[in-house]
């Protein structure tokens, strides 16, 4: 059945139906925070009543062919990461997701079972990270794309509760959650036509592309012991370390025999995992910065692999790549832009 057999409405309900059960769960377990939803999906809008604190809005668009080609990616693992990259967002400012609206643009030719696919990947991911779906829209589009809206809220008790980009300072050491490279490593596999399941190593780096993890846990956890900096790595290590440093005026050095990188990656990319893990993109891993005694703390305080790869220095803002040697590298930025040119 495609998009054109069923009409608009139907779609919706036939969309609601899919995520019904999951979704009353995520939103009691959101109310046991004090978030009681009086209306969602269903009315002109939705609506709850909030404790107080603050509040985190991040919004992604994905668009078929510039972001997914559902040649190689699943409609479920296509559901999970369109969710994946803003709860990503909320995590960097160590917050929780709460509320999701979701907007599909659809051709009329999209099958209606892929679409109810999609939802349950949404639901598989709120199910490890939180969150709830409570509205969106559907209009007809010549390009298939989905658009995400996401409320977080803080934990933390603190005054200054939330991760920010803008406060990173000489002194402080650059860490990272996880490792870098591996979802840059699985498109690479995935564009190639290689069979991702083949090997352990190639269905590893597929699914570091198609479902990456977002760190809710981490982020909320770095905030509590006092990190003021950070954001999610979505355009490649250099680019957003580099954006890192211009809104807080400062220089980063890293050290690439520090950088986490996972051995399947460097076996499948021996020449390769380098670019990879410095500029791949789309690894939605954490990258902050906190003076020595905090990141200490920090690294205790939670089970998320934390690595140090490198410090912040006074200077002009940038990124110098140092190797094994402490020589600077020439490293080309290879992170995501929507405008650059291929």
């Amino acid at each position: 059945m495609l998009v054109r057999d069923l009409g608009e409405f139907e779609l919706i309900d036939r969309l609601a139906a899919v995520i019904a059960t999951a979704n009353e769960r995520r939103i009691a377990q959101i109310g046991e925070r004090g978030f009681r939803m009086l209306r969602a999906i269903g009315d002109d809008a939705a609506a709850w009543h909030a404790p107080s604190g603050t509040r985190v809005l991040t919004t992604d668009t994905m668009v078929e062919r510039v972001h997914f080609d559902l040649r190689y990616t699943n409609w479920r693992d296509l559901g999970w990461k369109c969710l994946a990259t803003n709860i990503s967002d909320i995590a960097a400012m160590g917050c929780v997701p709460t509320w999701a609206t979701v907007t599909l643009g659809l051709r009329p030719d999209l099958s209606v079972i892929g679409l109810e696919e999609l939802y349950k990947g949404m639901m598989e991911l709120t199910a490890e990270c939180g969150g709830a779906i409570v509205g969106g829209d559907i209009v007809k589009s010549p390009v298939f794309f989905i658009s995400v809206a996401l409320e977080g809220a803080a934990t933390s008790g603190s005054s200054n509760p939330l991760l920010l980009r803008d406060d990173a300072t000489p002194g402080d050491l650059i860490a990272v959650t996880g490792h870098l490279g591996s979802s840059g490593g699985g498109l690479r596999l995935l564009l190639s036509g290689a069979d991702a399941h083949a090997d352990t190593a190639a269905a590893h780096l597929k699914r570091a592309h198609n479902r990456p993890m977002p760190r809710v846990q981490a982020g909320v956890s770095l905030a509590r012991q006092g990190v003021r900096c950070a954001m999610d790595i979505s355009d490649g290590l250099v680019d957003d370390l580099g954006k890192l440093c211009r809104a807080s005026g400062v220089h980063a050095q890293i050290h690439t025999p520090s950088l986490p990188v996972d051995a399947r990656l460097k076996a499948a990319f021996p020449a390769d995992w380098l670019t990879l893990a410095l500029g791949g993109g789309e690894d939605y891993e954490l990258l902050f910065t906190a003076p020595p005694e905090v990141m200490h703390k920090a690294a205790q305080a939670t089970d998320t692999p934390i690595t140090v790869i490198g410090e912040i220095l006074a200077g002009e803002p940038g990124v110098t790549v140092l190797d094994a040697r402490n020589e600077p590298l020439d490293i080309a930025s290879g992170g995501w832009d929507h405008f650059r040119d291929d």
